[in-house]
């Protein structure tokens, strides 16, 4: 079975997007797109190890009208969350990416 991929945003420091990104990037993560926020994904053990956040499998309805309209999906635990020295001076939040909700 393969490992899940969680996508987050970083939020980086003023003019410290393209560090955060190239520093995230030597760590290991794939960035997506670089903006006012840095999306990135990662693999769920490389998140555990380089942010210390855990996750717990969450099920969620995104299209109520379809007959598989659930989906399960790694949710983070951000109680211990901690961006680690490295990137302090560049990051200054990380938000975890769900399935999103169709009304």
């Amino acid at each position: 079975m393969s490992e899940n991929i969680v996508a987050a945003e970083i939020k980086p420091l003023p003019n410290q997007a393209r560090q955060a990104a190239l520093a995230l990037q030597r760590k290991g993560f794939q960035i997506l797109h670089i903006g006012p926020t840095i999306s990135v994904q990662g693999s769920q053990s490389l998140w555990e190890s380089i942010f210390n956040v855990s996750f717990e499998s969450q099920k969620k309805t995104v299209l109520a009208e379809l007959e598989k309209g659930e989906v399960t999906y790694p949710k983070a635990i951000t109680k211990s969350l901690h961006i680690p020295v490295e990137l302090k001076e560049m990051v200054e939040e990380v938000t975890f990416v769900e399935p999103p909700e169709f009304y």
